[in-house]
C-alpha cells in the first residue's frame, strides 16, 4: 500500500484551554487544559496512523522543545523525519467555549530563520523528500509558512512531489494557496494538486467573490477543477461540505453530533479522505468517509478516533444531494 508523507514547516504545540463560557475582557477559571503536538500535517498524520495508513511526518521543529512531538510520533506510529532547527516550536492557544461548542485561536508566528539557515533547511527537506517519496505515494503540504518564507518555498516542494510521481495534496489557505495554484498551473495541469480542501472563506478568497449559496460553492469548486485541481472538498462547518469531482458535485450533510471541540476537524477530514482514496474508493465516497472522521473527531477533546466500524456507521448516515 502506498504511504502518505506530510510536510509541516510551521508546526505548533496546541495548548487547548477549556472554558465554560468565553467572555472578552473577563477573568476566567479554566475547566482544564491539554497540550498536543500540532500543526495541520501533524494532525493529518495522527489520524492516518490511527486508520492504519503508513505515514511519515516531514518538516521543521524547534530543537529546544521537541519532546512532545517525539513522544506523539512514537505513541501514534508516525515515522519521524522532522528536521530539528535551533530555537523553539511555537505554541498556539485554543480557548474552547463549552456553552457554544466552538473555539477561539491565538496563533503565534513560528521559528524565524536567517537566509543561510533557511537555505540549509530547505535543502535538507528536499533531500528527505527525495529519499521518502515513491511513485503513487501521497504528499500533503500543510499549514502556514514560518516568518520569512514565501510561496516559492511551497512551490519548490510541490514540483518535487510531481517529479517523484507522487500525488500532491494542499491544505493551506489565503493568498498563499491562491498564488501556489497559479504558479503550479503555469507549470502545466499535471503539476496541479490531486486534492485540496479549502473552507468556504478560503474558497471565497480564491474565487474573488462571496459564495452565499451551495450552488455558488459548487460552481467555484468546479472552477478549481477546470484550472487543473483534480478533486475538491469544501468544508462548511455545521453545514457539511461540498464535494466536487469529475462526475459532479454534491452537498454532504452530517447528522447532528455532540461537539466537544472543533479543533482537528479539518485535519481529520483530509486524513480520512486520503485513507479512503488509498484504499481505492471513489472520491465522493472517500470524502464522505473523511467527513465521518471529522464528525467523530469533534466529539472528543483528546485527538482520538473511535473504532473504524463506528466511523463507517457514521459515514452511512451522511446524506448526499447532487448540486
Amino acid at each position: 500500500m502506498n504511504k502518505v508523507v506530510t510536510v509541516t514547516l510551521n508546526p505548533a504545540i496546541d495548548l487547548t484551554v477549556r472554558l465554560e463560557h468565553l467572555q472578552p475582557g473577563a477573568v476566567h477559571r479554566a475547566l482544564g487544559q491539554q497540550a498536543e503536538a500540532g500543526g495541520k500535517g501533524i494532525g493529518v498524520a495522527s489520524v492516518l496512523a490511527a486508520l492504519g495508513v503508513r505515514v511519515a511526518a516531514c518538516g521543521w521543529l524547534g530543537a529546544d522543545n521537541d519532546g512532545l512531538f517525539e513522544a506523539a510520533f512514537a505513541e501514534r506510529g508516525i515515522a519521524d523525519h522532522m528536521q530539528r532547527l535551533p530555537g523553539s516550536t511555537r505554541t498556539n492557544i485554543k480557548l474552547t467555549d463549552a456553552s457554544r461548542g466552538d473555539s477561539t485561536d491565538v496563533n503565534l508566528p513560528g521559528l524565524t530563520l536567517d537566509a543561510d539557515a533557511r537555505a540549509a533547511a530547505q535543502a535538507a527537506l528536499a533531500q528527505t523528500l527525495d529519499r521518502l517519496l515513491a511513485p503513487g505515494d501521497w504528499c500533503e503540504l500543510a499549514g502556514s509558512l514560518p516568518p520569512g518564507l514565501g510561496v516559492d518555498s511551497w512551490l519548490s516542494v510541490a514540483r518535487q512531489v510531481h517529479a517523484r510521481g507522487a500525488h500532491l495534496v494542499v491544505d493551506t489557505g489565503g493568498a498563499v494557496l491562491a498564488q501556489l495554484l497559479r504558479d503550479l498551473a503555469a507549470s502545466g495541469a499535471a503539476a496541479m494538486p490531486a486534492f485540496v480542501k479549502p473552507n468556504r472563506a478560503e474558497l471565497e478568497e480564491l474565487a474573488g467573490r462571496p459564495l452565499p449559496a451551495l450552488s455558488d460553492v459548487a460552481a467555484a469548486a468546479q472552477q478549481l477543477r477546470v484550472q487543473g485541481v483534480v478533486q475538491v472538498a469544501v468544508s462548511l462547518g455545521g453545514d457539511g461540505a461540498v464535494i466536487a469531482g469529475a462526475d459532479g458535485s454534491w452537498h454532504a450533510q452530517v447528522p447532528p453530533v455532540p461537539v466537544a471541540t472543533t479543533v482537528g476537524a479539518g485535519d481529520a477530514m483530509v486524513a480520512g479522505t486520503l485513507a479512503a482514496l488509498i484504499q481505492g474508493r471513489p472520491f465522493r465516497d472517500a470524502a464522505v468517509f473523511g467527513m465521518a472522521c471529522a464528525a467523530a473527531r469533534i466529539q472528543r477533546i483528546a485527538p482520538t478516533l473511535p473504532p473504524r466500524a463506528e466511523i463507517e456507521r457514521l459515514a452511512a448516515r451522511i446524506s448526499l444531494q447532487p448540486l
